[in-house]
């Protein structure tokens, strides 16, 4: 009977066990299909879109990561003993947090299994990754770090990529010239294989390309291993090469290189774009007739796009400034606009069309004063103007240096127009031109004939040198801060020394005074003519005084804040202002001064008079009153 007992517990325990067994296959499976499952629409998404940094799962590939997560989670808590298959469902989670772009949980995971399974096969793969996460994380001095086991032995399988992964760390350190020694070494390694090859001239052509060594960026956009990258890369590989042609002012072979590129069935989708391209590097060749008719095939068979835009604003580009036909210019201008009102080129195009269009009209109000009664000033006020839209709208800077030439020899008597038109001239010299010599001599030119100046003071400044000019502006405000200052010294003084406080005050009015007199078109001056009126008011016997004062100030100054307030001032006077209120304010006067005399004088007296000595006041017991101070919690009867 034990017997049996035994042998029947012994089943039961090989059926559990077997269960246990089958979970633990089960979840196993499913993960490993599902991962599966999620990595072939993963490759499928980036056969469409072979950059991966610029495309993210869909929610379908997502949602099988997760569950590959949870299957795998599920083993690592149901049997963490079996080393094997915890290694493998550590390293499945890790991929499906790497897959899914959440870099930090891929990680953690990564840290995980090279603690508990170093030893297993994945270890190699777990080691590139985690770099690749980290520095997809910003962490690039960890990633960096990370990757040396990668790239210090060549026999590691992930060698080739962690020297792209090195270059990629370069380049985001902005040391572009470390991370073009790195993929010039996977191309040295004869041991790589053709695609990786390919993928180290693409990305060291994109790094040559930025530093604008056309030369060796076209020699590995054109490398033969460039053949075996997918369709967009090639694209792209096809297009910087005929571009860096141009850049090499090469024109015609660049545009030979479009064509051939237009003719490809495979880059169809930019057949408008390299129409465009065509016409732009045949204008840049001056083979123009030719440029037009690629161009307006644009528009014709484009209509209404972006790539029309681009072309009618390169047509509108070689009226204005190759032929000076404004006219036209502004025509194809117009087109481009309405073609694609929201594109760049249609709102560079709005600009310029009205910068054109003002410019017209300035010439022509011009025109009409020359064959009339000429207004000088509003002739170089319009000369100005054309000089700043052709400088500062149009992007013709010879043209605006000619304008302020023209201007300069107009009017050699007059002072203050050549004075501007000389400081713009070198200011072009200087920030657009970047001619630094000619830009130097316009600068010393204006700080020796006009040297208490605001443009004398500018040169200095753009010139580095220390400023010394004073304009008339720079005096006046020395002079005022040093008048304020006497008149704060008169307001502190004690006022038992009236006679001291009089005489301070009266040397504080004549530096205002003076300040006035010799700078009256300066803000220093109206402010110092203000403080007059200030003074004036101080003393009630100067009342006619002050509301001249202000009334000057009023009429000659009414824009500045000074005259605003003395308009208002007077203003407000002015609604009363008869003889009868007058007389009134003179009577009140003069009982203020008899008042303040008859104070003044007891004042006077009770100083002269010894003190008198305060005897104690004895209160009587009747007066005395006493506080109620007991505290208010108790209840006293």
């Amino acid at each position: 009977m034990f017997r049996i007992r035994y042998i029947a517990l012994a089943l039961v325990a090989l059926v559990f066990e077997g269960c246990t067994c089958c979970a633990y296959l089960n979840h196993m499976f499913n993960a490993e299909r599902l991962y599966d499952e999620a990595t072939e629409m993963r490759t499928a998404r980036l056969d469409s879109i072979p950059d991966e940094t610029e495309s993210l799962p869909g929610s379908e590939e997502r949602m099988k990561y997760d569950k590959v997560i949870e299957k795998g989670s599920r083993v690592l808590e149901r049997f963490p003993k079996n080393k094997k298959r915890t290694a493998e469902a550590v390293f499945l989670i890790g991929e499906s947090f790497r897959h899914k772009g959440e870099w930090a949980k891929a990680i953690t995971k990564y840290d995980e299994y090279e603690r508990y399974f170093a030893d297993y096969d994945s270890m190699r793969a777990v080691e590139y990754q985690r770099a690749y996460c980290l520095y997809r994380n910003n962490e690039f001095n960890i990633s960096r770090f990370a990757l040396e086991p990668v790239i210090s032995d060549k026999a590691h399988p992930y060698y080739f990529q962690g020297l792209n992964l090195l270059s990629l760390l370069d380049e985001k350190s902005e040391f572009p010239d470390q991370a073009i020694a790195a993929l010039e070494a996977v191309l040295a390694d004869t041991s790589g294989t053709p695609f990786m090859r390919g993928k180290a001239h693409f990305r060291l052509a994109g790094l040559y390309f930025k530093k604008e060594n056309w030369d060796k960026a076209r020699e590995h956009y054109k490398a033969k291993e460039i053949d075996l990258l997918n369709v967009r890369e090639r694209q792209t590989a096809g297009e910087q090469a005929a571009e860096c042609l141009a850049n090499k002012k090469e024109y015609l072979k660049s545009a030979d290189e479009f064509k051939a590129l237009y003719k490809n069935p495979e880059y169809e989708n930019r057949q408008a774009f390299y129409l465009v391209r065509i016409g732009e590097v045949m204008l840049a060749a001056e083979r123009n007739a030719d440029a037009f008719i690629v161009l307006q095939k644009v528009n014709s068979d484009y209509p209404r796009t972006e790539f029309a835009s681009r072309s009618y604003y390169n047509l509108g580009n070689y009226e204005q400034t190759k032929t000076m036909n404004y006219e036209q210019a502004i025509v194809y201008y117009d087109s481009s606009f309405i073609s694609r009102t929201i594109s760049e080129y249609g709102r560079k195009s709005r600009d310029l069309r009205d910068a054109l269009k003002r410019l017209l009209a300035l010439r022509s109000k011009n025109d009409e004063e020359r064959d009339s009664i000429p207004n000088v000033k509003n002739f170089f006020a319009n000369e100005f103007q054309i000089a700043e839209l052709f400088l500062f709208k149009l992007s013709e800077v010879d043209s605006a240096v000619k304008r302020l030439d023209a201007i300069i020899e107009a009017n050699p008597d007059d002072t203050a127009r050549v004075m501007r038109a000389t400081y713009a001239r070198a200011f072009i010299y200087d920030e657009f031109k970047g001619d630094e010599d000619k830009a130097e001599e316009l600068y010393k030119e204006i700080i020796e004939k006009y040297p208490n100046t605001e443009y004398a003071k500018q040169a200095q400044a753009n010139l580095g040198m220390r400023v010394t000019s004073k304009t008339p502006e720079d005096v006046a405000k020395e002079r005022y801060l040093h008048a304020e200052s006497l008149w704060t010294v008169a307001s502190e003084m004690p006022l038992d020394q009236m006679e001291l406080v009089d005489s301070a005050y009266a040397v504080a009015f004549a530096a205002f005074d003076s300040i006035y007199q010799e700078f009256p078109e300066t803000q220093s001056g109206v402010q110092a003519l203000y403080m007059k009126a200030i003074y004036f008011q101080m003393n009630p016997e100067r009342l006619d005084s002050t509301l001249a004062v202000y009334r000057e100030l009023a009429s000659k100054y009414g824009g500045t804040p000074w005259g605003k307030q003395a308009s208002q001032l007077v203003n407000s006077r002015r609604n009363n202002d008869s003889d009868a209120m007058l007389e009134r304010l003179r009577k009140r006067v003069k009982q203020s001064e008899e008042h303040i005399e008859q104070l003044s004088k007891q004042y006077y007296e009770s100083m002269s008079k010894p003190p008198e000595e305060k005897k104690a006041e004895v209160k009587s017991k009747e007066d005395e009153v006493l506080e109620n101070t007991y505290n208010s919690m108790y209840d006293f009867e």
